[in-house]
Order: structure tokens, then C-alpha cells, then sequence
């Protein structure tokens, strides 16, 4: 991780962001919730900074919702910080400690298809939410990731605040 974040990895924030992309009317295909998880913010205080909350809820969040990381087609991971996607990588089982940049390098798992709040805006993650949700649709035209089932939508991840929320989405049978 950098020494210090240089302004390009912090993002300019933008409440209307996801709304820039335009509304379309879709005959809407049915999503299903399957699990939250998280924190509050009583449970910060880590000891160890290259984990965050993330790395104890996801334990329930995979076993809630029925599903592990393999599973997943496409990530929208909270990205205030650009080393908070590595680590969610990391902390969601993605990818072992210390890999998430191999695995980012890869390509192999879609992730903020829609730029993220870096490129997007920030909009406290709702912006990745709804972006699972096009993508669940299959919506996104030139970035859909193709046959996608399943996605994880994160919230702060429980790295600088101890406050984390997840959430898994699966396309309805």
C-alpha cells in the first residue's frame, strides 16, 4: 500500500451519480436479496491494518446467502480508497492475504464494471448497488458481463470507520 494516497485514488463525490447514466424503461427482471452483513461502528479498534471487517463477516454473509466467492460472477466493491478493493478482494475470500493485486491483474472476476466511484462519483456505495442490479438484468450493454447470475455489493468495507455492510444478489430463477 502507498505511503500516502495521491488525489487520483480518492473520489470527487457526485450525489447523482448513478442517475447520470439516464433512466431507461425496462420491463424489470426479479432480483432476489439474499443476505446483509456487517458491522457496527463500536467494532473498529484493528490490530491489524491490511484487514478490514469485512474479513469476519463475510464468513456469515457466504453462509447466509448459500453461496461462496466462486460463485460470484461480478463484484462492486466500495471504493473510496483504491487500496480498499485490493483488500476486499482479500477479506471476501476472493483471493488469499496478499493477492488481491495478482487476482485485480488477472481479470478473471468483473469488478466495478462501472468504474467505481474513482470514475463514477461517490455515492456511499449505492451506486455499486445499483450497478449489480444492471447487471443482474443484464442491462449494461457494452460493459455487461455476460450470463451474470450473482453479484456482491459492498459498503464501506470496515476498514477506516468499522462500519461494514454487504450485500449478495442473485438473479431469480
Amino acid at each position: 500500500m502507498p505511503s500516502e494516497l495521491q488525489f487520483r485514488h480518492i473520489p470527487w463525490g457526485h450525489p447523482d451519480a448513478p442517475a447520470r447514466r439516464g433512466v431507461r424503461d425496462y420491463a424489470h427482471v426479479p432480483l432476489r436479496a439474499v443476505w446483509g452483513s456487517g458491522h457496527t461502528l463500536f467494532s473498529n479498534h484493528r490490530p491489524d491494518l491490511t484487514r478490514s471487517g469485512a474479513a469476519e463477516s463475510s464468513l456469515r454473509l457466504w453462509a447466509q446467502a448459500g453461496v461462496g466467492p466462486s460463485d460470484v460472477d461480478v463484484a462492486e466493491l466500495y471504493d473510496a480508497f483504491t487500496p480498499l478493493v485490493l483488500i476486499q478482494l482479500e477479506d471476501y475470500g476472493f483471493c488469499g492475504p496478499g493477492e488481491g493485486a495478482d487476482l485485480t491483474r488477472a481479470g478473471t472476476l468483473p469488478v466495478n464494471t462501472h468504474g467505481g466511484h474513482l470514475s463514477e462519483g461517490y455515492v456511499h456505495g449505492l451506486n455499486h448497488l445499483a450497478e449489480a442490479v444492471h447487471q443482474l438484468r443484464h442491462e449494461c450493454g457494452d460493459r455487461q458481463v455476460a450470463g451474470a447470475e450473482v453479484a456482491l455489493s459492498t459498503g464501506q468495507p470496515g476498514y477506516v470507520m468499522g462500519s461494514t455492510s454487504a450485500l449478495v444478489v442473485k438473479r431469480a430463477s
